[in-house]
């Protein structure tokens, strides 16, 4: 828990500027949709995050 909170800790500090100006993160998001001949029709999405350390 103590880890959980210090890394939410950290990526605020880092994320309002303490270290000079405050950088966006940069979000991306994939879907596929899909369909195969063994099982039917399927899906895939994926969420990226990225905080730049400079």
């Amino acid at each position: 828990m103590k880890r959980v909170v210090m890394l939410l800790m950290l990526t605020g500090l880092a994320a309002c500027g303490v270290n000079g100006e405050p950088v966006k993160p940069d979000v991306g998001m994939s879907t596929t949709v899909g369909v195969n001949s063994r099982g039917g029709s399927y899906t895939d999405t994926s969420i990226n995050i990225h905080f730049p350390a400079n």
